[in-house]
Parts: C-alpha cells; structure tokens; sequence
C-alpha cells in the first residue's frame, strides 16, 4: 500500500512537471509565432519592428567593439581618500564593463531580465564576451553570480546564466576557450538590491555564496577564472563572489559585465 501511495505520488509529480514544461514550451512557441505576425516594439526606443532596432542595436555594437571601460582601483587613491572606493577593497580584480548602464543597454538589460525578453540574450552575451575577452588570453572559466531564489520562481529562468552561456559560445567561435561553471551557490538570500544604499548592498551579500565542492573539481590549473554579472553598481556582489572563491585557494583573474552605472565610474 505505501509503495503504491508512493508510486502516485511520484506519477503526480512527473505530471505536474510535465505540465509545467508544456507550458513554457506553448509559451516559447507563441512568443515566437507573435514575433512573426506581429510587430513588436524595441524595447530601447520604442519604435515598431523589432525586438531591438537597428539603430539601437548598432549602438551597442559600437560600445561592444570599440568602446570597452576598465575601471581598476588605483592603489593612489585608496591612499588618499584613506579607504577603498564603496564595495570596491584595493585587492579587488579589474572589473571590464561593456557599456555604462543607461540608454539602450539599461532598456536592454531590464527588459531581459525582468520581463523575459530571451531575444535580447544574443546580443548581451556578445556584451559579455568582449568585456571578458578584455582581461586575458583564456583559457577562461566563467562564474556567474547565481540568481536569488525568487528570481527563479518569478522567471523560470536563470537568465544571467543564459546571458553567460551565450558569451562562452561566442569566445569559443572566436578561438578562445571558454567554458561556464557554476561553482558558486547561495548559501543565504537577502533579497533583491533594487533602492538599496552601499552599505545595505554590502551587509544583503554579506557570506552570501559558498562553493559548490563538485563544481570545484571541474577547475584545472591555469584557467583564467571570471566572475561574471549583468550589472555592476556599487561592485559589492561581485566582490563578495571573489571573496568567496578566494577563500577556497582560487585566483580570480578579474570580473567582467554587460554595464555598469556612472556610480562605478566615479569609484574607479
């Protein structure tokens, strides 16, 4: 009787998760088949065609190429202010970002992440590839910031992994070596940092991540190892990812993102 029981259970289960697999496919296909009959706006200026205009698009293409920031923390600096810029220690890596966050690139990125917009992951992971491919040669291994909990649930999607995922795919066609391992995990949850202040950033990702022991093993020697995110605003997440991969012996070759805000600029 229980290994019945037992077995409707698990029956249950592959149905209800059946369903909802279904359903994001019906949704996939008819996002599609909308983008086909009917025009969609771009999500950067609005205007009727596209998911993104070509004039919006070649916008970012431009930064992509030719514009890339690199924004280090000058040891000078950090002497004379007395401390290191907000989230950013002295000791933290060079962090390349492919466009300041606004314009194009902030529509861009929101409607992705917020609005499941995954026609825009093409282009964000071309963002992504060039501000890695800024720090090194490779071989590169790629760290995502893993998502929070409630991302996933309101998203059904990992969607800076995608984003990740895009950009190994590119580097790799352009003859580097490039792959993504999820080494890092949430350990604890603060939240969404949407308003918050420096300090609130800084004490939300606080022990945030740990390392997932599996995925460790996966890293070899020599690897040029980046940690990646969509958006660097104070910096604090993704000094806190470094953090914890260098407690665990791991050198961090430097942090690579789709934008960052002018408030990263003025830290640099």
């Amino acid at each position: 009787m229980a290994r019945r029981a037992a077995t409707g259970r698990g029956t249950a289960w592959r149905g209800r998760a059946l369903g909802v697999a279904l359903r994001r496919l019906l949704e996939a296909l008819f996002a599609d088949v909308a983008d086909l009959t009917l025009s969609r706006a771009c999500v950067a200026c609005g205007s009727v065609g596209s998911l993104l205009c070509s004039t919006c698009e070649a916008s970012l293409i431009k930064v992509r190429r030719h514009e890339v920031r690199r924004h280090e923390v000058r040891s000078h600096e950090v002497r004379r202010r007395g401390e290191a810029p907000v989230g950013r220690p002295a000791s933290m890596p060079p962090i390349i970002v492919a466009s300041t966050y606004d314009g194009a690139a902030q529509r861009a990125i929101i409607a992705h992440k917020e609005h499941g917009v995954l026609g825009l992951t093409p282009v964000l992971g071309s963002m992504l590839a060039v501000s890695i491919a800024v720090l090194g040669e490779g071989p590169f291994v790629i760290v995502a910031i893993p998502p929070h909990a409630d991302a996933i649930r309101r998203r059904g999607i990992d969607t800076l992994g995608a984003i990740a995922d895009r950009a190994a795919g590119e580097l790799r066609a352009a003859g580097w070596s490039a792959q993504v391992i999820p080494v890092l995990r949430r350990q604890a949850d603060g939240g969404r940092h949407v308003g918050r202040s420096a300090h609130e950033r800084r004490s939300a990702v606080h022990a945030a991540f740990a390392v997932d022991e599996r995925m460790l093993r996966r890293i070899t020697q020599g690897v040029a190892l980046i940690v990646v995110d969509d958006v660097v605003t104070t910096g604090a997440t993704v000094w806190e990812a470094v953090h914890t991969l260098r407690a665990s012996g791991l050198v961090v070759e430097g942090i690579a993102a789709v934008a960052g805000t002018e408030r990263l600029n003025r830290a640099s």
